[in-house]
């Protein structure tokens, strides 16, 4: 018995030796197994040139965005009891003024409100070229950020902002987030101290999920210091409500552009920029950040965060190489865990798929579907599936119907 029990235990070490053996290395190269079946968890809906998607299980809706030279910027699909797109689309334009009417608008980014009717959107809008910086006179009554509340189905505009010389013009990426408590939205493409210098701005929602107008009076010369209140309380049974300063830009000292995705902790929020991720937080009344810079790789970086696993992810843009952050809270812990992709060019805001382990990325007239472990970190496994679209950045996943939506050009 006990030479037995010896070999069993010898067993015992070598397998886990053998284990420990194939953990992946802090960076390593995977080459994509090209499927040429569309997984059954996917589902692919046509829309071209789009730039945005989202996808509400509470209404049974996925929006689409393109940019369209018809002016049909927000494509509405109504899902069955399956969650698949049923019958045509119908079709939203999106308002800009009269004095840039020949203007190039469209949206590049969308949100559902978890809890709440409300859907919003960010526009930006094509700028003369050549001239640095541009002059964006005429576009001063633009407004960015746009609420929509879901009534019947169908999407009624509520309300518009985030206009002015505050704001970036003319950029392809940036969406919108709300913080752990759901109480404050988080926009992108601030103008910082200078043109080329990006930064953030955020909008306390009220109850019903409409941002308040307190930011835009930090564009006011002689008005008074905004404010907001906070819950500080660690006790969720009671309430210590605080007035904190509501500052118009949180500056980053990064390129733009920023908000390239959002995930929110329950104590700091991480933001998706260049060459990296920015992490912040209230302390004392006040907001401060930390920027997280990938080694030796530079351009924008967009975020996502797993939604169930203290995980987020990171995707350097027409590159190949994919980042996996442990966090906690909302602070990143650990050094990242680097995937190179042979061959790719990503795209587009990754998206986690929690009933399938997987993540999924776009690229150039392709999909990958990037393995995951028990823990969130990537496994080394990835597969590509060739896709009839120029660039894939519509993604969205329904956590009801364990269903990826695929927005593609053409269909199959």
């Amino acid at each position: 018995m006990m030479i037995l029990k010896s070999v069993f235990i010898a067993l015992l070490l070598i397998s886990s030796i053998a284990v420990r053996s194939e953990d992946l290395p802090r960076e390593f190269t995977v080459t994509p197994e090209v499927i040429k079946e569309t997984p059954a968890y996917v589902t692919q809906v046509v829309v071209p040139d789009a730039m945005c998607a989202a996808v509400s299980d509470a209404a049974s809706l996925l929006v689409v965005g393109q940019r369209s030279v018809n002016e049909r910027h927000l494509a509405v699909f109504h899902l069955d009891a399956d969650g698949r797109p049923t019958g045509e689309p119908s079709g939203i334009t999106l308002p800009k003024p009269e004095a840039i009417a020949g203007s190039l608008s469209f949206p590049v980014g969308l949100l559902f409100h978890p809890k709440l009717p409300i859907l919003y959107v960010w526009q930006d809008v094509a700028v003369p070229a050549g001239k640095t910086p541009p002059d964006l006179t005429k576009f001063a009554e633009f407004d960015h950020l746009l609420t929509y509340t879901i009534k019947d189905g169908a999407l009624e505009l509520v309300q518009t902002g985030a206009r002015g010389p505050g704001f970036h013009c003319g950029l392809n990426t940036g969406t919108i987030g709300l913080d752990y408590g759901m109480k404050n939205l988080f926009v992108p493409n601030a103008q910082g101290a200078t043109y080329d210098e990006a930064g953030i701005a955020f909008y306390a929602l009220d109850e019903e999920g409409i941002p308040s107008d307190t930011p835009e009076a930090a564009l006011e010369k002689g008005a008074r210091a905004p404010v907001m209140t906070t819950n500080v309380s660690k006790n969720p049974a009671k309430k210590a409500i605080r007035v904190v300063a509501l500052p118009k830009n949180l500056r980053t000292n990064h390129y733009f552009p920023s908000g390239a995705g959002w995930f929110a902790g329950s104590e700091a929020m991480l933001m998706g920029g260049y060459s990296g991720c920015m992490m912040t937080d209230l302390h004392d009344g006040g907001l401060r950040q930390t920027w997280f810079g990938l080694p030796d790789r530079v351009g924008p970086c967009t975020l996502a965060g797993h939604p169930k696993l203290p995980e987020v992810y990171l995707c350097l843009q027409d590159n190949l190489q994919l980042a996996a952050i442990a966090q906690a809270n909302g602070y990143l812990t650990l050094l990242p865990q680097l995937a190179n992709v042979t061959g790719a060019h990503f795209t587009g805001i990754p998206v986690v798929l929690t009933g399938q382990s997987r993540l999924a990325v776009g690229d150039t007239k392709a999909l990958h579907l990037l393995g995951l472990q028990a823990d969130g970190r990537f496994n080394g496994k990835d597969e590509r599936l060739t896709l009839p679209c120029v660039s894939v950045r519509g993604l969205a996943y329904s956590e009801k119907f364990s269903r990826l939506f695929v927005v593609v050009d053409k269909g199959n």
